[in-house]
């Protein structure tokens, strides 16, 4: 597979490994591509990696779009190559593993993105689709790795607003088990209260956390799984258990509804989205639909 472009994005204001993971890529790929030119382009702002990953995969016939980044960062160059890919383009992504948890690079890469790009293989994995209203305009956002009610998006709201070491990681996590207020949601025709609704295609959040069974990005199924409202005593433990043993998950499906009760939060690989109240949210699996480097 030869490509049209390769294009590495990097935060230049991230606290971790960025831009020098993203120099030393691009070292070590031209050195194995001589002819090939190779970019290195920064990220601005929330959201610029979307917009340049759209600009980027309908510049040339076969673009690479590469992500030096953690999980939200590769989100926002999944959404911005979906658009373009909606649009009848064909760009291909990857990611180098530049963020705190990195979920997705570690539950799907094992084997060198440099000896990949030059043999020319790549795969098509599934993605996560959620579908709502936010502020009283339809959305439509994919997930590479997972879609999270409850305690997902609270962590890492306040997790956003912070630049993170594991001392104050830790102390946010533990904050927002102690002040976390349930979510209430509508599903089946039933109000009840959950403390974590996590809609996965991966099976590790987090580092740690083993939010289900083993399962597959290629399958066409998601895995659900629930936690209901609880004590905080009895909702530590069962974080703790999954630290060490697997959740088993609630469901494997491809299609997921529910309803808002109140204004929700919704983490998306990262991104905070706050949903209408007593909206209707639609979460979905498209197979096989990205082109990407693993």
């Amino acid at each position: 597979m030869k490509y049209t472009s390769i294009t590495i994005l990097y935060n230049p204001n991230s606290t971790g490994s960025s831009h020098a993971l993203a120099k030393a890529f691009k070292s070590a790929l031209t050195k194995r591509l001589p002819s090939q030119k190779v970019d290195l382009t920064p990220t601005r702002h929330p959201g610029h990696g979307e917009e340049l990953a759209y600009t980027l995969a309908t510049a040339s016939k076969n673009p690479l779009i590469i992500s030096s980044s953690g999980d939200g960062g590769y989100h926002e160059v999944v959404n911005g190559a979906m658009k373009a890919q909606h649009k009848g383009h064909t760009p291909t992504t990857g990611l180098l593993p530049a963020g705190n948890a990195n979920d997705h690079y570690h539950n799907l890469h094992s084997d060198d993105l440099v000896d990949l790009i030059v043999r020319g293989e790549q795969t098509k994995i599934d993605l996560l689709k959620i579908s709502g209203t936010s502020k009283g305009k339809p959305i439509e956002r994919y997930g590479h790795s997972y879609i999270g009610f409850g305690l997902t998006p609270i962590v890492g709201k306040e997790l956003n607003k912070n630049k993170l070491n594991i001392f104050n990681q830790v102390w946010i996590v533990a904050k927002s088990l102690l002040t976390l207020k349930s979510v209430k949601l509508n599903i089946k025709n039933k109000i009840r209260s959950y403390d974590s609704i996590v809609f996965s295609n991966v099976d590790r959040m987090s580092k740690v956390l083993k939010i289900s069974q083993p399962s597959s990005v290629n399958d066409g199924k998601f895995e659900v799984t629930i936690f209901r409202s609880r004590s905080k005593l009895k909702l530590i433990v069962q974080l703790f258990r999954t630290s060490i043993i697997a959740a088993k998950e609630d469901h494997q499906v491809d299609t997921y509804t529910l309803k808002t009760v109140n204004p929700t939060l919704v983490q998306v690989d990262g991104e905070i989205l706050s949903l209408d109240k007593n909206t209707d949210v639609r979460i979905t699996i498209e197979k096989q639909i990205l082109r990407c480097i693993v």
